[in-house]
Formats: structure tokens, sequence, C-alpha cells
């Protein structure tokens, strides 16, 4: 069996393995956004043990083989799984090429929430730009029109947050271009990205980041509290 045969078993076999009971808060926490079969983290990564294991014995999984396995664990109406999928992602980053710009966008684009979007701009997409040449990659500028320019919030978020693991990389210039674009935001996950993105960029250069935010009192409350919070 190929990676996505082997996923496909293994989705069977934990949708059997759902706590109704458990379900109800981790539900209540999302808002009630999606369902949950009711795996918490320990849970649901003894269930993935198993497919990791059954996936180490199956012949190498190829890049098109790997984003129709994501999309078959996304697909699933338990919110579980999309965390299953962003694991499985991430131990097979290594196939990370081709289409993969594109998978992303169609990922951060479905069934959208803080909880999945937060894990595919920085890391599925920031960190596959940071190894293909980051700032400077080819791909960079033209990724980044294409989020901030969206009509979806979830893409205009994802443009803000993308560079947050990139510490001296991070184009700055980009960054608070961005940001002064959405200076008259009142979406609290677009001023709240803000915020965190520059938060997180001060740990590299405090002083630019002061500087910035300073400079620019027209920025939303809410992302100069969260970028200064730890430079006062």
């Amino acid at each position: 069996m190929n990676c996505l045969e082997i996923t496909q078993k293994w989705v069977k076999k934990v949708h059997r393995k759902g706590n109704p009971s458990t379900a109800v808060p981790m539900e209540a926490y999302m808002r009630h956004q999606f369902p949950f079969l009711g795996l918490p983290k320990a849970a649901r990564q003894q269930e993935q043990t198993a497919l990791w294991e059954a996936l180490k014995k199956s012949p190498p999984c190829k890049s098109e083989e790997l984003q129709e396995t994501i999309d078959l664990l996304c697909d699933q109406d338990p919110r579980e799984f999309q965390y299953t999928a962003m694991e499985l992602a991430w131990k097979y980053r290594k196939l990370w090429s081709g289409t993969w710009t594109e998978h992303v966008y169609r990922r951060i684009q479905s069934k959208s929430w803080w909880d999945t979007v937060d894990w595919w701009a920085p890391k599925g997409l920031g960190i596959y730009l940071l190894e293909h040449g980051g700032g400077n990659s080819p791909e960079f500028e033209g990724v980044m029109l294409h989020l901030h320019s969206h009509k979806n919030l979830w893409m205009k978020r994802s443009a803000l947050i993308l560079q947050l693991q990139w510490k001296d990389q991070t184009r700055f210039d980009w960054l608070t271009t961005l940001c002064l674009d959405h200076h008259q935001t009142k979406e609290f996950f677009l001023a709240k990205a803000m915020g965190w993105a520059l938060r997180q960029y001060a740990r590299t250069n405090p002083n630019a980041v002061l500087e910035f935010v300073s400079q620019h009192p027209e920025l939303p409350n809410l992302t100069r509290r969260e970028a200064l919070k730890h430079l006062h």
C-alpha cells in the first residue's frame, strides 16, 4: 500500500475511537466552529504512532501523494484530522516542491480558523520559502502580494505571520508596509497578527520595532500593545 492507502485505512480506525464527552469542551473551545472526535493531543498522538510506523514500512511517499494524503485528512469532518495533516506535512517536509505553494493556499482557505492557519502560514509556507531563498526567493514577493491582496481574511492574516520564524532574515520592509496598509482595520485577527509579527521580530531587532511603533501612532491599539509586550 502507498501512503494514501495506509492513511485511508488509519482514518477509518480512528473514526471509531471518538469520545463524545471529551469532544464537547473541545468544540466549545473552538467556539463550535468544527466537530471533534474527542481526542485530546496526547490521545491523538498516541493513535498517530500507528500511522507513522505503517508509513515507515511503506514505499517512499512521493510529493503528489503527500498532498493527496494531506487533503484526505483535511477533508474529514472531525478537527483532529487537521492536526494530524499538519504533523504529517512536517514529517515529510523534504517532499514540499512543485505545487506546494498552491496546496498551502487551499489549506489556508479551507475550514479556516486560527488553529490551522497559524501553522500553515508560518510553517507550511513560511519555512518552505525560507528554505528556498527567503526574502530573496523568486517566489517571495509574488506570494506576499497574492496573500495580502486576497479577499479572504485568513490569506491576509497569512501574509502578516508568514515570516514569524525568519528571525534576522525577516523582510521588515515588507512587514511594515503590510501593517501600514492595515492601519485602519477593525478586524481582530489582522490587528492581532500585526502585533504578533512585530513582537516576534522584536526578539531579533527590538530597536527597529520600537522605532516603527513610536513613529506610527495610527496603528491599532491592539497591534501596538502586542508589538511592545516584551519591550517595556
